[in-house]
């Protein structure tokens, strides 16, 4: 594919969207170099920093890298740009599921993988959450939020920690947006002690069961709570 002129008053998602379009199309093959900034300026008809914003846009994706004194590099030519999109268009219901997929297959991760420092750091994450859930000890939801992100962490995957990190607090915003803010409340201190043990004696499929209980848990509370929220709804549009 050839890069078009595109002139100078276009914007840099336009820019970003002509570099995806030699991405995909092949043209820049992964291990590639790409054009030079003031090449890419050039063939497109844009300033210099735009095209800068545009690449930077890319390498932050992790489709492009650069290498000191070298030029910038293609990683990757999938875009994770549709993933995002839809995420961000998803109902919480959606979300709760992909959190499902995701806590389940954790917990068997973190049962299989977990080192003698992971334990010592759930346990003592599981007792703030407790003394949070108390009264005691600052924010539940963070506390909570801590505790789960360690099981994610014991599985030993960086991938599936900033996948879940990102999830989680994309869940969170939506919460926040129908006035849910946080509902692991509607699960107490059992479960998560049974996942904390499981996890401990080496036992996956306890791991697993105790995390699919935790989330259920949630999952039950949010359509009770969407529920009352439609049917207030409907009360007020009579």
């Amino acid at each position: 594919m050839t890069l078009r002129h595109i002139g100078k008053q276009r914007t840099v998602h336009e820019v970003i969207a002509r570099l995806h379009d030699e991405l995909e199309s092949g043209s820049w093959p992964v291990g590639s170099r790409i054009p030079s900034e003031g090449e890419l300026a050039s063939r497109l008809g844009v300033s210099r920093p735009t095209v800068r914003e545009a690449v930077s846009a890319l390498v932050h994706t992790g489709m492009l890298a650069p290498q000191r004194g070298k030029g910038t590099y293609v990683c990757s030519t999938c875009s994770p740009a549709p993933m995002l999109r839809e995420i961000e268009l998803a109902g919480i219901r959606d979300m709760f599921e992909v959190q499902l997929c995701f806590d389940v297959q954790v917990a068997r991760f973190a049962a299989q993988r977990r080192t003698e420092r992971d334990l010592a750091r759930l346990w003592q994450l599981l007792r703030e959450r407790r003394r949070a859930a108390a009264g005691e000890g600052g924010d539940f939801a963070r506390r909570d939020a801590s505790m789960h992100l360690a099981v994610v962490g014991a599985a030993h995957n960086a991938a599936l920690t900033e996948s879940y990190r990102f999830f989680v607090g994309r869940i969170q915003h939506s919460l926040d947006l129908i006035g849910g803010q946080d509902l692991r409340p509607a699960c107490g201190a059992e479960p998560h002690e049974t996942l904390v043990q499981a996890i401990e004696d080496g036992h996956p499929e306890d791991a697993s069961a105790a995390a699919r209980q935790i989330v259920r848990a949630s999952w039950d509370a949010l359509d009770g709570l969407l529920v009352r929220r439609n049917a207030r709804r409907t009360v007020r549009q009579r």
